[in-house]
């Protein structure tokens, strides 16, 4: 063999090991390719966006149960889409919890249903972005036999008037003239019963974006209770107060406990929607701005929404960029000017700099993290990847967490 052919041999060799090299994408041990995967656009944007991973592992993420049936099915689907080589474990511990667990690196990526506390926001400010990724109800949920929906084909009228005085412990049962006027088609069939109201027992961002809303719509709450993600609540010294742990536990609290109250998000009392019928129901809201008694339809919250959006953009221009501060839009977001009042964004946190923060394997952690809220933000809005009771985001808003993932490294 000429010394020409021995040159160009090795020469081909060494791009082949370079090559191999650079498909990587860093963290030792054995990797696995895959051909370049399909590419989709964020709705109403041109840019593509690569819908699946050409690399394997997991990720860790935790925090909001609001979230928790949506991040389950986005979980699998994304699963699907890759193949099987990402797999996404997502803990529905509350959104006090995540926020802690993100703090202190024990998760990938957490999730809440109110933005980073004023105080910790300062702490990691410049370190870290959020942004929502998902639009979702509460609604307020009842287990009274005597007027459940099987049997009177109606659902309670409620304001933030009533909610608030019943878990203040001022309003005791559910035959009180408060709840009658503005039940007419129900109050003789309403039940001298004392009333159990079911609230939260960890920090919740649910109870966060609840006690939030009752704070703007009815004052008084605002100056006795206020809002956070745990409150102290007066039913429960002066009245019947029980509390439970995640949305799952409060929807089960109510459905087991004759004449309780609670709130939870939408896809729990839709995934129990029969049940509910059974021995009770769900409630119509009324906006105190409209006037107007919504039932949590896609189309009440949606409206809710824009109302919400187009208040905040009014007052402050353009929403937070990533590694801003979002409370006033979260403060903004509930009782809208029209639509259903109850509703509240879910944002994920997320490290800039994987590797800054000491986590392991910062490339490819950073890169899955990247591949799978970019899928969130993108396939994940669509029709066909949501949960019932899920709205999806405006597109501006999409654009601007997948503005903020490219950020994140290394």
């Amino acid at each position: 063999m000429g010394i020409k052919t021995v040159v160009i041999a090795a020469a081909a060799i060494i791009i082949i090991a370079l090559l191999a090299a650079l498909l990587g994408l860093g963290g030792g041990g054995k990797q696995t390719q895959s051909a370049e995967p399909p590419q989709t656009s964020a709705p109403g944007q041109s840019q593509t966006i690569t819908s699946t991973s050409a690399i394997g592992g997991s990720l860790t993420g935790g925090g909001s149960t609001f979230i928790n049936p949506q991040m389950v099915a986005w979980s699998k689907r994304f699963y699907e889409a890759t193949g099987g080589k990402v797999q996404v474990n997502y803990q529905s511990i509350g959104s006090g919890a995540g926020t802690a667990q993100f703090l202190e690196k024990k998760l990938d990526f957490g999730a809440s249903d109110v933005p980073m506390p004023r105080d910790k926001y300062e702490q990691v400010k410049g370190r870290f972005m959020q942004f929502p990724v998902i639009i979702g109800s509460i609604v307020v949920v009842y287990n009274v036999p005597e007027i459940a929906y099987e049997k009177t084909g109606k659902y309670l009228n409620l304001t933030s008037e009533v909610i608030s005085l019943i878990y203040t412990g001022e309003i005791k049962q559910w035959c009180d003239d408060r709840i009658k006027a503005i039940n007419p088609g129900l109050a003789d069939k309403l039940p001298c019963r004392d009333i159990t109201a079911v609230h939260r027992s960890d920090g919740s961002g649910t109870t966060a974006a609840f006690t939030l809303y009752l704070s703007k719509a009815y004052p008084p709450w605002n100056q006795t209770v206020g809002w956070g993600y745990t409150v102290k609540w007066p039913v429960d010294e002066r009245g019947k107060g029980v509390g439970a742990k995640g949305n799952e536990g409060v929807a089960q609290a109510v459905l087991q406990n004759a004449y309780s109250i609670g709130y939870v998000e939408y896809a729990y009392w839709a995934k129990n929607k029969e049940k509910y019928d059974k021995i009770g129901g769900v409630a119509y809201l009324k906006n105190d701005n409209d006037g107007k008694y919504y039932f949590p339809s896609a189309e009440a919250v949606s409206a809710g929404a824009s109302a919400a959006l187009e208040r905040y953009r009014a007052k402050y221009g353009q929403v937070p960029a990533p590694d801003a501060d979002w409370n006033p839009v979260s403060i903004e977001f509930p009782n809208p000017p029209k639509g259903y009042p109850l509703l509240s964004f879910t944002y994920v946190f997320v490290w800039k700099d994987y590797s800054a923060e000491g986590y392991g394997n910062a490339p490819g952690k950073a890169a899955l993290i990247r591949q799978f809220l970019q899928w969130v933000l993108t396939e994940g809005q669509k029709q066909g990847n949501l949960v019932e009771g899920y709205i999806p985001l405006p597109p501006d808003l999409a654009a601007i967490g997948l503005e903020a993932l490219k950020q994140v490294k290394p």
